[in-house]
């Protein structure tokens, strides 16, 4: 079913999109499709979810980049550099998705994914931050930049290698967009 999702909003907006033509691209009947599915906006999430996983459970379950309160910068970027050149790979889901304004859907992933899996494993190392707003502004700004430089990346007519995009968001994630842009900080 999702490859025949893809294949109608490669074609035509996904609010166009029947049940019946989903069902026919995927060579099944309605009922068949209402078996599985509520209603195309299910299978959507489903799609998402199915193609996320597959890039994202291997990379941050468990963390190997942070131990102890101290991230390893070389880890982190081929994590990067693996979950980029894996976007790349699915290139058609990935460009069918941003022309779909579907960005959305893959940010909430993102998120949840982040809270469910990836904070947990932190446990005790978040205990000092003043508040649970921090964590949260800091999982909203670090998964949008993350996201947005993937959009921006996967859309691009000359992309950089995974190699150098990864190096670049590691630096920035790590030091800080004014350090990275050369700038100096007032104490």
């Amino acid at each position: 079913m999702n490859q025949a999702l893809i294949t109608l909003m490669e074609e035509k907006n996904f609010q166009a999109i029947t049940i019946q033509e989903l069902a026919d691209e995927a060579m099944i009947n309605r009922v068949t499709f209402y078996l599985h599915y509520a209603d195309k906006y299910e299978l959507l999430e489903e799609c998402v979810k199915d193609n996320l996983d597959e890039i994202m459970l291997k990379h941050l379950s468990p963390i190997r980049h942070i131990r102890k309160g101290v991230v390893y910068t070389e880890a982190f970027r081929s994590i990067v550099m693996d979950i980029l050149k894996s976007v790349e790979n699915n290139d058609r889901f990935f460009q069918v998705m941003i022309q779909s304004n579907c960005e959305g859907l893959i940010k909430d992933y993102f998120i949840g994914l982040v809270q469910t899996k990836f904070l947990p494993q932190l446990g005790e190392m978040f205990s000092g931050i003043p508040s649970n707003k921090h964590v949260d502004v800091m999982i909203q700004l670090i998964v949008s930049a993350i996201l947005g430089v993937i959009t921006w990346w996967i859309v691009s007519e000359e992309r950089e290698s995974p190699e150098e995009i990864a190096a670049i968001v590691v630096d920035v994630v790590t030091k800080g967009p004014a350090y990275v842009l050369g700038l100096k900080t007032e104490k």
